[in-house]
């Protein structure tokens, strides 16, 4: 019989030496609330592609960007996962209470918020589910509703506040026994700190194929199969024949390409192609292929298949040997689905991320078929079409934008842009205005409109615009660079002075001010 020191030692051992899943490699589960008369509750973890498989922990919904919406932060054993929510931007309410000694006093206040005719229920908390830390304010969605009707707060104790017509879009505080709330702009990492956009799911990264020549796995224009192998692999070869049948039976209709991640050994590779038949073009693994399927750690899992459709979107993974008429059926309702609006202006919208425009404009002509009167995909073909160095057309997809969505702040903002750029100033400030009036005080939005003021002879507004975005990011170079600036333009030197000063004091390299204060040098000599 084992002491209970040896024991302890034994289960040490195990611990210490254990490889895999304490859950066994269960997929996370996401449950959406339908509501409507008969709400259910179906999981739809793999649609929005946060069914990891490794082992969960603590999940946290935070607005980790400050853009208003809720994204997910995910703990497990395995480590941090950060999902940006990127769904079309809506209404919000971001409320934090504030009791008599600080936010202690105010835990389990409740709180309901009536906007939209709905009314919605939370309270002040800050734990929520296992071994998770949430932010202390409370976030409330509130679809087209751009004000909300009431707050009202039911403090510890018993005792009842209530606020009315609260704007929406801010982070409002309502201290306890206080009649007014405060509102303010959520802080918001600048547009230039957001990472830039990567390839998804590309078949169209080059590798080598088993006859030694180099290409594409793949191209758009019909459904394609991506079916990741190895010699080496059992449940591989259970599942390599139905795969073989299913390519010989879709013909040219639809694309097939293996990949061996068996990449030592070519012979052996080519070997079980040929002993399976495999008439479909083979290629061998490279690290770039292996993350652009299975992410940036490069953990694949053998067997998988990827099914895309004819639009390059990928549609389904399996990531186990695959079951007799699977592969079939998935490609037979690929054919009889068509593709929706909001698909198509995705697709779009994600080429003209990647530099795509041509093509993005290909796809969102084809959203606009099915819906022309879809906000967002007016604003991505505007954009795509001011990419393509197209302005006149670009103006008139973006003004149809706002007219769509007046509170859309992103389409004034590039509608300003825009007409900036074609000499259009006071057209400009007024877009600029607008998107400052849905968006709150946003430096970048002040900075341009402030430029755009000074081009419009409104000398007042652009100082009012520059002054305002330096007190929002003192610390931005360029903001007290186009100050100075537009000071040094009207003979104000010694504000000038100050304002290149300080630019160059937070940034030695800023161009605008250093050739300004080169000038004012000048100056200076001239005067001696």
């Amino acid at each position: 019989m084992e002491t209970k020191k040896d024991e302890a030692n034994h289960e040490a051992a195990v611990d210490s030496t254990f490889i895999g899943s304490w859950s066994g490699y269960e997929r996370d589960f996401l449950f959406y609330n339908t509501d409507g008369p008969s709400p259910t509750l179906p999981n739809v973890a793999y649609l929005f592609g946060v069914d990891f498989d490794d082992d969960g922990r603590a999940a946290c919904p935070v607005d980790i960007d400050g853009d208003g919406d809720l994204d997910l932060v995910e703990q497990s054993l395995q480590g941090l996962k950060v999902i940006e929510n990127t769904s079309p931007p809506r209404h919000f309410l971001r409320l934090r209470l504030e009791g008599n000694h600080g936010v202690a006093d105010a835990l389990n206040a409740m709180v309901k918020v009536v906007a939209g005719g709905a009314t919605q229920q939370d309270y002040a908390k800050l734990t929520d589910g296992f071994d998770t830390q949430v932010p202390f304010e409370m976030h409330f969605g509130l679809g087209d509703a751009t004000r909300v009707d009431q707050v009202i707060v039911t403090w510890p104790g018993g005792e009842q506040q209530v606020c009315v017509d609260l704007p929406a879009d801010k982070l409002v505080t309502i201290r306890r026994g206080r009649e007014k709330f405060e509102a303010r702009d959520l802080p918001r990492w600048p547009e230039a700190s957001r990472p830039a956009a990567k390839p998804e799911f590309s078949y169209g990264i080059v590798a080598k194929r088993l006859d030694g020549t180099e290409g594409p796995l793949a191209a758009t224009g019909k459904p394609a199969v991506v079916n990741f192998w190895a010699p080496s692999c059992a449940p591989c070869k259970q599942e390599l024949p139905l795969i073989v049948a299913a390519a010989a039976a879709s013909g040219e209709a639809v694309q097939f390409a293996g990949v061996s991640t068996d990449v030592g050994d070519t012979e052996a590779v080519k070997s079980a192609a040929s002993a399976f038949g495999m008439n479909y073009p083979q290629f061998l693994a490279n690290d770039a292929l292996i993350r652009s399927f299975f992410g940036p750690a490069g953990k694949f899992i053998t067997p998988s298949t990827f099914v895309f459709d004819s639009s390059g979107r990928l549609r389904r993974v399996f990531q186990r040997p695959l079951a007799a008429g699977e592969l079939e059926a998935l490609l037979d309702s690929l054919r009889e689905e068509p593709l929706g609006a909001a698909e198509l202006d995705h697709r779009g919208a994600r080429e003209h991320e990647l530099g795509h425009d041509a093509q993005a404009v290909e796809w969102l002509k084809k959203a606009l078929a099915a819906n022309p009167d879809r906000g967002l995909t007016n604003y991505h073909m505007g954009l795509a079409l001011l990419s393509l160095n197209r302005p006149d057309e670009g103006l008139v997809y973006l003004r149809r934008a706002t007219e769509l969505d007046p509170t859309y702040w992103s389409a004034w903002f590039n509608l300003g842009a825009a007409l900036h750029n074609k000499g259009e100033f006071q057209a400009a400030v007024d877009a600029y205005q607008n998107a400052l009036k849905y968006h709150g005080g946003d430096a970048v939005v002040l900075l341009n409109m402030g430029s755009s003021a000074a081009r419009a002879n409104q000398a007042a507004l652009a100082f009012d615009c520059f002054e305002r975005a330096v007190k929002i990011e003192p610390g931005n170079a360029i903001a007290w660079g186009m100050k100075g600036e537009l000071h040094f333009l009207l003979g104000q030197i010694p504000p000038a002075r100050e304002c290149f000063t300080k630019a160059l004091a937070i940034d030695p390299n800023e161009s605008r001010s250093r050739a300004y204060t080169k000038e004012l040098e000048k100056l200076d000599k001239e005067k001696k």
